[in-house]
């Protein structure tokens, strides 16, 4: 079946918090008049692509788009984000709203409390349309769910939108939304990002607060968001990292002691095991780009990376064991209710030991060191293929690449999964499109700094999108028409 993309256009052109936000405080553009676009596109589309589960009441979302109204005509805007209506991934909760982490274990459940971003995003003036569809409990890769349907890639309906954040992804490329909250543990904001043409960041590990956000794997989780355009994803990061502890990142606002610019930049690019195994066209498209990046002012340099054989492993055995902490009581007293992937998945973690647990916290130790090294030897940020492969086929388990066969699963997850067990900000851009049998497909581009170098990581990020959209090669006419 092929996608509806073009259907799909927004409105308003562009679609970005940039342009909208200007719109609204020029007086242009009201909050309230976005937000019925918005739910115009859900009503329309969300029964085809399966995006959000559940959409705030009118009420409740008019209420508060007309007192931003109210603040646009008294001249008196709180942030970039004022009146921008959006959507989180439903392991989120907010306060008397429906949540399900799209699970039977939560069908009729009420939250009882609002995250601390949700918090933060409401004192900005941000608009929440609702929450989306995911993996069930945010544990998978493919935007899969049996209780609530899987969500759907917008540019072929045929193929999975990515996960666990896939509802999100599908409703900021479908123009549901402007941008939308979603989690990541493994590659859960990014793959879909990559899958479905956006923007997918992952902050530094702990930077943001996840109070108020149902877990997966503790120390691999991350909060993450879905948008159109670098600076978009840039203005989030702002809004989001407002305490204490983004205080610190000030510090990565330099580069070499000097202020960021594009002729200081340091580009690394590693041998091996990330671009080893991938998909022909993507492997082209990837280095047909860094022959744009190597004439350009930017430094490129590659390097060797050490105990790859360690980084799925150990993400594996740290995820798998703390998951099944997580939900130890649910499995204790009602396994019926898990479906049939997450229960392997969970069961599978209460068979690793305390031992083999440590022993990959150790190798992960290991690897980041590695990267620091790496790091302050003079490299600022790594560019490789968020996904080894575009988006396969909603029933597709799995893959041959050259003579390989790999799972989904590990073919989605084998560029991302590291930056989660290291804990380092990565964000992913859209590269371009391949077309396969009529059909185009977006490849994302993944960018990784050191921790707390997240302006770095963004700085990096604009850079390379403003060098994608300068080459016809990348398809830029379509990617404005996403």
């Amino acid at each position: 079946m092929i996608g509806i993309m073009l259907d799909l256009k927004p409105p308003i052109s562009p679609f970005t918090i940039e342009h909208l936000s200007k719109s609204i405080r020029t007086g242009e553009l009201l909050p309230s008049e976005l937000t019925v676009l918005c739910l115009d596109k859900i009503k329309k589309f969300n029964h085809k692509l399966n995006s959000f589960i559940t959409v705030v009441s009118d009420e409740a979302i008019f209420e508060f788009a007309e007192k931003c109204d109210k603040r646009v005509k008294q001249n008196d805007l709180l942030d970039p984000l004022h009146g921008i209506p959006y959507s989180i991934k439903d392991v989120i909760h907010v306060k008397n709203l429906k949540f399900t982490a799209g699970s039977k274990f939560y069908s009729n459940y009420l939250s009882n409390t609002t995250a601390s971003i949700v918090k933060i995003l409401n004192k900005k003036g941000a608009i929440l349309i609702g929450t989306n569809n995911l993996n069930e409990f945010a544990s998978g890769i493919t935007g899969k769910n049996s209780i609530f349907g899987d969500s759907k890639n917008p540019w072929d309906l045929s193929r999975i939108s990515g996960g666990s954040s896939g509802g999100s992804a599908v409703a900021v490329a479908a123009g549901m939304v402007v941008f939308s909250l979603g989690t990541d543990t493994g590659g859960s904001v990014r793959v879909p990002a990559s899958l479905c043409g956006m923007v997918g960041m992952k902050p530094t590990f702990g930077l943001i607060s996840t109070s108020g956000v149902f877990p997966l794997s503790p120390s691999l989780d991350h909060i993450g968001w879905l948008t159109r355009s670098v600076w978009d994803a840039n203005s989030i990061f702002k809004s989001l990292c407002n305490h204490k502890n983004c205080m610190k990142i000030k510090k990565n606002t330099l580069l070499n002691n000097k202020p960021l610019n594009t002729s200081s930049l340091v580009i690394g690019i590693p041998k091996g095991y990330f671009l080893q195994v991938m998909d022909s066209r993507i492997k082209k498209m990837f280095f047909d780009f860094l022959k744009l990046v190597s004439q350009s002012p930017i430094l490129v340099k590659n390097f060797d990376i050490k105990y790859t054989n360690y980084f799925f492993s150990s993400w594996k055995t740290v995820r798998l064991y703390e998951a099944s902490k997580v939900h130890a009581k649910r499995l204790e007293s009602n396994r019926g209710q898990f479906g049939s992937d997450v229960m392997k998945m969970f069961f599978e973690g209460t068979h690793i030991t305390t031992d083999d647990y440590t022993q990959a916290k150790k190798q992960i130790k290991k690897i980041k060191h590695e990267f620091m090294k790496l790091f302050h030897s003079g490299i600022n940020a790594i560019l490789i293929p968020t996904t080894v492969i575009m988006a396969p086929k909603l029933r597709k388990v799995d893959i041959k690449i050259d003579d390989l066969q790999l799972s989904v699963r590990e073919a989605l997850l084998r560029n991302t999964v590291l930056f989660n067990s290291i804990g380092i900000p990565a964000i992913t851009i859209p590269l371009g499109f391949v077309t396969e049998k009529e059909i185009i497909l977006p490849v994302g581009l993944q960018i990784i700094g050191p921790p707390r170098g997240d302006h770095l990581v963004l700085f990096v990020a604009q850079k390379m999108e403003e060098l994608v959209g300068s080459n016809s090669m990348l398809n830029p006419a379509i990617r404005k028409e996403v």
